[in-house]
């Protein structure tokens, strides 16, 4: 038998919402035999030093040789379901339990929940990544009557780290002379190991936030397969450090603060073989930096944000976050986070003005205008006629943006089929006895079915309407 795997995923880092293809071939096994079946065992788990076990075998495919005696599988739509967005805050990585993220210096449990947006300072992924390997047999019969039994030997696939992003239909392939092809997420500078790499996030390195606005910025933090985390030859290729520092006037004011990458503030630099460690959510709001304990000047136009790498290189770009007053007309500013196409959170405050509508279903129900269950037949004045049994309220909610970049419109366009958007509220004093379960993040949908991209060239001035749909409804009282 000479079973091998003639195409596989050209990187070894990808996201899970693409083709995920696998093609074997046998030319030994298919030759003479009948009833012939490849078969693909899939195998998922946080942590790669353990993942060929029983335990963490999630499927097992089977293919018949197509027209050139090969067997092709596409993953896709399985692993899609072992990945999932990080809602919230947790443990940082699956080989201890010693560490937690936190909210107002409290460790997440049980009982002191938080969301991702309200880490005070970092915050492993969970969900949002996994390790994935694949080991290929072949199964026939000598005879068209035999019995089909599964050929001795096997062979494994690349070990590949899948996160819980989408490729677009525009986005570029690389493939190279084998076949195998794959999208070069270092290309697109979504590997930080230069001045000007990014976040995991397409939004424009220049945002803006209001006091005690939540954010967090995601990023790939320890990764050295295909892309190189950080600088050339560190003994641990990670992300150790976000720099923040912040302007008033042009000129720096406060000091540079430093938030150290580490299992006590909720995430992990130390290299390791685990899934939870690989991709990472820092908290760089206004709300998150005040919950971390860090003071805010006095004055401050607007702050920046940097990523270093473990031996204290700067590996991102700058990115200079706006301080954003409410409109000065009294429009309320509702600020959305949504799932991007990397499966991670971007955030963006609507400041123009908003408009609430409600929306009642009724159930009705004919009322006898008297009472049959008394000495004598009474005629009461509140019975009677039609009345309302129950009913149910939604909320909608249309939004304008201010004036826009074309950059920002583009980005936008995330928001108009992001299947995950939640209203997001500001940080404020949490009372002991009411407690902040439902405080912070309100969900919601996006009912508009249709979308425009405006550019300056056609349009001059770029603004942008939403029509925002809470999906938890008012209750009423029952009859």
């Amino acid at each position: 038998m000479a079973l091998i795997i003639e195409q596989q995923p050209k990187y070894n880092l990808l996201p899970v919402g693409q083709e995920t293809i696998y093609t074997v071939h046998d030319n030994t096994a298919i030759s003479g035999n009948f009833k012939i079946k490849y078969i693909a065992e899939i195998y998922v788990n946080n942590v790669s030093s353990n993942l060929m076990v029983t335990a963490n075998r999630v499927a097992v495919l089977k293919a018949s040789p197509n027209a050139k005696g090969r067997g092709i599988f596409d993953l896709q739509s399985i692993l899609q379901s072992y990945v999932s967005p990080d809602y919230e805050g947790g443990v940082v990585h699956n080989s201890t339990t010693s560490f937690f993220s936190q909210y107002n210096g409290t460790n997440y449990s049980d009982t002191t929940p938080h969301t991702i947006h309200q880490i005070d300072d970092f915050s492993t992924n969970r969900n949002s990544v996994k390790y994935v390997r694949v080991r290929f047999k072949i199964e026939f019969a000598t005879t068209a009557t035999g019995t089909v039994s599964t050929a001795l030997g096997s062979i494994d696939s690349n070990k590949i780290l899948v996160f819980n992003g989408v490729l677009y239909e525009t986005d570029i392939l690389k493939m190279d002379t084998n076949g195998k092809f794959g999208y070069h997420l270092g290309h697109q500078g979504l590997i930080m190991n230069t001045s000007g790499d990014k976040f995991l996030t397409n939004s424009p390195t220049t945002q803006y936030i209001r006091l005690n606005d939540y954010m967090t910025l995601p990023f790939f933090s320890q990764y050295n397969d295909d892309f190189r985390v950080g600088v050339s030859g560190l003994t641990s290729p990670s992300i150790k450090f976000i720099k923040i520092q912040f302007y008033y006037n042009g000129s720096t004011t406060g000091s540079l603060i430093t938030k150290t990458i580490s299992p006590s503030t909720g995430g992990h630099s130390g290299y390791m073989s685990d899934s939870n460690n690989k991709l990472q959510f820092a908290g760089v709001g206004t709300g998150n930096l005040v919950g971390s304990g860090v003071s805010l000047p006095a004055n401050w136009d607007y702050y920046t944000v940097v990523a270093h790498d473990s031996g204290d290189n700067l590996v991102s770009d700058t990115y200079k976050i706006y301080k954003q007053e409410d409109d000065c007309k009294g429009f309320e500013t509702i600020r959305l986070t949504w799932l991007n196409k990397y499966g991670v959170w971007d955030y963006y405050n609507f400041t123009k003005k908003s408009t609430r509508t409600y929306n009642i279903n009724r159930k009705q129900y004919k009322q006898v205008s008297g009472t049959w269950n008394e000495n004598i037949y009474r005629t009461k004045d509140h019975k009677g006629g039609t009345k309302n049994f129950s009913g149910s309220i939604t909320e909608q909610i249309a939004i304008n943006t201010d004036y826009i970049t074309e950059a920002e419109a583009q980005w936008l366009e995330e928001l108009f089929i992001s299947t995950d958007v939640f209203i997001l509220n500001k940080r404020s004093t949490d009372s002991t006895d009411e407690g902040y379960i439902r405080k912070y993040i309100e969900p919601i949908t996006i009912t508009n079915t249709s979308h425009t991209r405006k550019t300056t060239a056609n349009d001059r001035l770029i603004q942008y309407n939403f029509t925002l749909q809470k999906t938890r409804t008012k209750k009423t009282h029952r009859i």
